[in-house]
């Protein structure tokens, strides 16, 4: 699996079910034969027309299908905006409304007299600002870290921080900043923000899985998400910020989401449009629309993202009338590089395989050898240690992370894209850890 794979770009478009399914199963088998996940869900769109394939074991061990629900993250982003550029079309509210217009009174404090405010389409944007999250975001169950974030203190993070607009502030990611705006458009609405992306986004497409409360039938179909370990992890709720990352989706609802963004149906074809026209450029990265990034070729249009247990990537090319959806049952990035490449297979171009491992067993007694403190800086040590059968490494002021062998002396975490190796002296002892990470290598010397 080490080759690359190339689809000819005349035969691209044209390409037979079966063939694409061949080229797509060779991407995407491996990622199920290797343990990097253990359920994948891939959905292509041309003419309208969903082609989805399920790879490993979804709910009742069968492989996973269209139906098979998983939480979607920061694809969420555009559903909110949507939401936004339907209001807009109603004429509700306006784009250049300052949030705080649709906030309960007196809960947010202006800021002082002249300065320019935060506006809804800053929030959209992604141009408001505001940090990632707020600073007073203190979840008791780490496992659930928005669940118990409430309507009370974001109002109180807002009320010492202002809603001045910061004047050039530039692309910024913010969950805080999406979920303010989904929770001020709510309160506009006047209905919970579930209820609102439902009348203004789902219904109108048909998308009846695109939920964030799930009835037990669509309980039956949720996908369990795990962590890069492949272990189990809890779902993510949601309380004020949940215009951030809260709702589920299956790959069906998805496709036919893409499917009209690429020929908006004509009840949505304005709002759809505003949602697409480009805000600002990102150096080195394209632009942004409304929640929608948009590639430097000025046509692919995507967003990824990824909670605890699942991950997501929704991408569609307005030039070739294709897109592109990607669940997986990982909060890892898997989503985005599977998206990625079969955005390249459905181009006509190379496509290199994925960056995966093919982990091994080795016996306690060589894990013990690698055991210790590794000296990356003067003062500066990174440990190995064992627990069981399986070895972590540890770096200052970070948890520990679980390491996989691939062959004798190299091993691979699968939370980061990355490889450590060890190498030996002249008699055979480990002396010498090397870390490789993108661009760099650290080397670090046993010392204890």
């Amino acid at each position: 699996m080490t080759k690359k794979f190339l689809i000819l770009a005349a035969a691209a478009l044209a390409m037979r079910a079966a063939d694409r399914k061949a080229a797509v199963d060779q991407l995407v088998q491996p990622v199920i034969d290797t343990g990097a996940a253990q359920a994948v869900v891939a959905a292509v769109v041309e003419n309208g027309k969903a082609q989805i394939l399920g790879y490993g074991k979804g709910p009742g061990g069968a492989a996973p299908d269209g139906s098979g629900i998983f939480e979607i993250g920061p694809v969420t982003m555009t559903f909110t905006t949507l939401a936004l550029a339907q209001m807009v079309q109603q004429k509700t509210v306006a784009l250049e409304d300052p949030v705080r217009k649709y906030l309960p009174a007196n809960a947010v404090p202006a800021g002082a007299q002249g300065d320019a405010e935060i506006r809804l389409l800053d929030l959209a944007a992604e141009q408001s600002g505001l940090p990632n999250l707020p600073r007073n975001i203190h979840p008791k169950n780490p496992a659930d870290p928005f669940a118990d974030y409430t309507p009370q203190l974001l109002y109180e993070f807002l009320g010492t921080e202002t809603l001045r607009l910061i004047p050039n502030a530039g692309f910024s990611y913010s969950n805080l900043g999406m979920g303010l705006l989904g929770h001020a458009l709510s309160l506009r609405y006047g209905k919970p923000y579930e209820q609102m992306i439902v009348d203004l986004a789902a219904a109108p497409l048909g998308m009846n899985d695109t939920r964030i409360t799930l009835s037990a039938d669509q309980q039956k179909r949720l996908v369990e998400g795990h962590n890069p370990d492949g272990k189990p992890v809890p779902g993510w709720n949601f309380d004020v910020l949940a215009g951030a990352g809260a709702l589920r989706s299956d790959a069906a609802d998805l496709a036919r989401y893409v499917a009209a963004q690429i020929d908006p149906p004509e009840k949505l074809k304005a709002a759809m449009d505003l949602t697409h026209v480009e805000r600002q450029k990102i150096v080195n990265r394209g632009s942004v629309a409304l929640a929608w990034l948009i590639k430097p070729d000025g046509k692919t249009y995507w967003v990824q993202g990824a909670t605890a247990g699942s991950g997501a990537y929704v991408s569609f090319n307005t030039e070739r009338k294709t897109g592109i959806v990607v669940l997986v049952d990982n909060g890892g990035p898997l989503g985005a590089q599977i998206g990625e490449r079969l955005e390249h297979l459905l181009g006509g171009e190379a496509v290199e395989p994925l960056p995966l491992h093919h982990p091994i067993t080795l016996d306690s007694k060589t894990l013990d050898e690698y055991v210790g403190a590794y000296e990356v800086l003067p003062g500066v040590r990174m440990t190995i240690t064992r627990q069981g059968d399986d070895l972590f490494v540890q770096l200052p002021n970070q948890a520990p992370v679980r390491l996989y062998a691939e062959a004798k002396d190299k091993f691979f975490p699968r939370v980061v894209d990355a490889t450590f190796t060890f190498e030996r002296d002249g008699q055979g002892q480990v002396a010498v850890c090397d870390l490789h990470q993108g661009q760099r290598d650290v080397k670090g010397k046993k010392v204890q």
